[in-house]
C-alpha cells in the first residue's frame, strides 16, 4: 500500500510538471537555493506502564490494551523541470541550477517499551512504519 503512493506521488508530480510546461519558451533558466525537507512522524501506543500491587490480605492489577500503530511518511520535490514537447516547440537553451537538496526523515511506530510492576498485564497490537522520499531534481524533456 505504501509503496502505491510513493509511485503514484511520483508520478503524479511528473505529469503535473510536464502539463504545466507544454509550450516553453526559448532561453530557460531556473535557479533554486536549496529544499529541504524534515518530516518526523510518530505513532505510538507504547511506554505504558501498570503498577499493581500485592500483599497478604490485598492484591490490586490493572490491564492495559492497546490496539496498532502505524506511521508512514513520505516527501517528493520536483525542482527546475522545464518541458518543451511536440512540433518543434521546444527549448533552445535551457539552464536548471540546483544548489542542494536534503531530505531528514525519521518514522517510528511503536508499542514497546511497556512496563509492568507488582501485578497486571500489557497488551498491544503490532507496529508498522513505513518512509518514501524521491526528488526530481534538473529535469529538462525537449521536443519528444
Amino acid at each position: 500500500m505504501f509503496k502505491k503512493l510513493i509511485i503514484t506521488g511520483a508520478a503524479a508530480a511528473i505529469m503535473l510538471s510536464a502539463a504545466a510546461g507544454t509550450f516553453a519558451s526559448s532561453g530557460v533558466t531556473n535557479y533554486a537555493s536549496g529544499v529541504t525537507n524534515n518530516v518526523i512522524t510518530v505513532a505510538n501506543s507504547g511506554f505504558n506502564q501498570v503498577n499493581g500491587s500485592s500483599s497478604r490480605h490485598h492484591s490490586s492489577s490493572g490491564l492495559i490494551s492497546t490496539g496498532d500503530t502505524n506511521a508512514s511518511s513520505l516527501t517528493g520535490n520536483v525542482v527546475n523541470t522545464t518541458v518543451g514537447v511536440g512540433g518543434g516547440r521546444h527549448s533552445s537553451s535551457v539552464s536548471n541550477t540546483a544548489t542542494g537538496v536534503t531530505n531528514n526523515v525519521i518514522t517510528v511506530a511503536n508499542s514497546g517499551v511497556n512496563q509492568v510492576n507488582g501485578g497486571g498485564s500489557i497488551y498491544t497490537g503490532g507496529a508498522g512504519a513505513g518512509t518514501g522520499s524521491f526528488n526530481v531534481v534538473n529535469t529538462t524533456v525537449s521536443g519528444l
